[in-house]
């Protein structure tokens, strides 16, 4: 599978969508709900955590562009937000 980002050596924690989606999940304080999901156009049954790992998941599936870091996929997550 190939990562989105480069991996932090000193950290030593492999990137996983897992891994990305909790780390995602805390840095913006989202809530369980749905309405993240509601507002990606998925069906009500699917809830923000499960939305987001799907979104890192399509992301970690298509080819990485050189140099692209954690802080890039936190701006391109945050540009998904309805904020």
């Amino acid at each position: 599978m190939t990562h989105i980002i480069k991996a932090n050596k000193r950290q030593g924690k492999p990137l996983t969508a897992r891994n990305v989606t909790i780390w995602l999940i805390d840095y913006y304080s989202i809530a369980r709900g749905n309405e993240l999901s509601l507002y990606w156009g998925l069906p009500y049954w699917v809830d923000n955590y499960e939305a987001i790992r799907m979104w890192v998941e399509n992301l970690m599936q298509r080819p990485r562009p050189e140099g692209r870091t954690l802080g890039d996929v936190r701006m391109m997550f945050e540009e998904r937000l309805p904020i």
